[in-house]
């Protein structure tokens, strides 16, 4: 939410900076030993792919904003680690979790949505730092990487399941959105240009069969319950809505 705050035209940034101050040392307080930020303080033992999209892009654009580099490294650092420890082998595969003292990957290798909140956490850092940033490059590499890899589990008819790997399961719309604002935006990449065009119109085309007749996109997976524990129920999502809504907002 603070980080949507942020992305407001003409906003009064210093006038709300303090606003922005707190959400950074609610942040801060949920920093670990390693570095990382952990999804509930009560779960210290785990670093959750969910946890890079709610702060990795927030992070970034508050420390560019208002000059505080650490928060731009803790931005970027969340998003390194989880390359290192939370992805399958180099196949750049996301787990949902990888367990801090041991650093393996906890959970399903794939899951769809975990996909999402790592490729917006990614693909929003990675546009908010300029091309000067001695960390761009890195950022840039870790694009193709997932791009290349996400774009292998495409459906034909242009959505992604919920296992991504698993051609059985349920289409997810959660996914295809996340996954179609990422593609839409990594297509700056002259590398990648091309080949990301084809699946983000693609993707756009399933979410636009599966919307129902009051603009609301149906079929998105439900709140995961716990690690291993997934929704099989499948609905509207205010969280699918958005990123719809984002990547139409590119055209």
């Amino acid at each position: 939410m603070a980080y949507a705050i942020l992305k407001v035209e003409n906003l009064e940034f210093e006038k709300y900076k303090p606003a922005f101050d707190f959400c950074y040392e609610l942040i801060l307080k949920l920093k670990g030993a390693d570095g990382t930020i952990t999804y509930r303080k009560h779960n210290p033992d785990y670093r959750y792919v969910d946890t890079i999209g709610f702060v990795s892009p927030f992070l970034v654009r508050y420390g560019l904003l208002y000059d505080v580099n650490d928060a731009v490294a803790l931005g970027i650092n969340q998003i390194q680690a989880f390359n290192q420890y939370g992805m399958l082998s180099d196949l750049f595969i996301p787990c949902h979790t990888y367990h801090l003292k041991t650093k393996l990957g906890v959970g399903l290798f794939g899951w769809g949505r975990g996909l999402g909140w790592y490729a917006i956490g990614l693909i929003d850092a990675w546009l908010e730092l300029p091309d000067s940033h001695a960390e761009k490059e890195l950022l840039n590499q870790n694009v193709i990487s997932f791009a290349k890899m996400a774009m292998q589990f495409q459906n034909k008819n242009g959505s992604w399941n919920w296992l991504v790997s698993s051609p059985e399961a349920r289409a997810d719309s959660s996914t295809t959105a996340t996954l179609a604002w990422f593609l839409a935006n990594a297509s700056a990449i002259e590398s990648i240009q091309k080949d990301c065009a084809h699946p983000t119109a693609q993707a756009l085309n399933y979410l636009m069969s599966v919307t129902r007749r009051d603009g609301a996109v149906d079929f998105s997976q439900g709140d995961t319950k716990g690690i291993g524990v997934h929704s099989q129920h499948f609905d509207i999502l205010p969280f699918t809505q958005g990123f719809v809504l984002r990547t139409m907002s590119l055209k």
